[in-house]
């Protein structure tokens, strides 16, 4: 299994991680270390490097911002009541 993709940061004070699965296609949002939710990631989210298994160090942050800007969409549009 390959390792997957891991992005952290602070949002008003909160610590958010959010972790991408290849093999699954699922997206893991933790808040202050703690599960939130596991949804599946947009069919477009790491579009054709990923699928021509590109390697580089450029196409590796460019999976980073995408997880980035996913987490950062998720906690802006509120995160589901516990």
């Amino acid at each position: 299994m390959k390792t997957p993709v891991r992005v952290g940061t602070h949002i008003e004070g909160v610590h958010w991680v959010a972790e991408y699965f290849e093999n699954t296609r699922e997206i893991r949002v933790f808040r202050e270390g703690q599960e939130v939710e596991t949804f599946d990631a947009p069919a477009s989210m790491f579009g054709e490097e990923r699928e021509a298994g590109s390697a580089s160090d450029a196409a590796h942050r460019a999976e980073e911002a995408a997880l980035l800007a996913t987490l950062r969409r998720y906690v802006a549009e509120g995160e589901p009541e516990e």
